[in-house]
């Protein structure tokens, strides 16, 4: 009991010190997500490549790449057209720079994390149609959340997922009921896909067939 005990405390200044690291960075991604993708991308069962849907600036593109590198693990692959796409086109950044890119690679670099990241500057369903680099063990899907983008980023990006592999979906909550919609569909389809928990907006599925 003592041992869980201070494994616990020692788990919880991880969070904390990882949460103060990239707080400095723009996004959405609230700290309990991304200590989970750090787990996963450290800790998680299997070998495979890491891929994120949606990079913005880098926070879970951070949170991912620290968590692999800690353990010595996989690159991850940060698929994003960095110009804000449908969602983000109204963001002061995209309006007078018409990019995130550059402030993104700054983040990774000052972080001493850039070279664990491999950039794929390109729409989400090309660079799955065009992927080459194996099977994947850890999804992150944070790309476009109206229902038919995000199903499609799912339907094409999960079928290089192993069995075994887990697929964590970003802001499955009521102000998006695309995501909400295709996180209910998930969870209805006992036969493929496992729910293993939910962590601030995020859902975590493990592929099971």
């Amino acid at each position: 009991m003592v041992g869980n005990l201070f494994s616990d405390v020692a788990n919880t200044v991880e969070f904390v010190q990882l949460a103060q690291r990239f707080a400095s960075i723009e996004g959405w991604l609230g700290p309990a997500d991304g200590y989970l993708l750090y787990r996963l991308a450290r800790d998680g069962e299997g070998a495979g490549a890491i891929v994120e849907i949606g990079s913005w600036m880098g926070l879970s593109t951070a949170w991912l790449a620290a968590g692999s590198k800690a353990a010595g693990r996989e690159t991850v692959h940060a698929v994003d057209v960095f110009d804000g796409g449908p969602m983000l086109k109204d963001q002061d950044i995209i309006r007078t720079e018409g990019t995130t890119y550059h402030r993104f690679s700054e983040n990774m670099e000052t972080l001493g994390l850039f070279d664990h990241i491999e950039p794929v500057v390109a729409e989400s369903a090309a660079a799955a149609r065009q992927w080459t680099k194996g099977p994947i063990r850890l999804l992150f899907i944070d790309g476009d959340h109206r229902y038919p983008a995000v199903k499609q980023d799912f339907d094409l990006w999960t079928r290089h997922v192993v069995a075994g592999g887990y697929v964590v979906l970003d802001d499955a909550i009521d102000a998006y009921p695309g995501v909400l919609q295709l996180y209910r569909g998930i969870l209805a389809d006992t036969a493929h896909w496992q729910h293993q928990c939910r962590a601030g907006h995020t859902e975590t599925f493990r592929k099971i067939a």
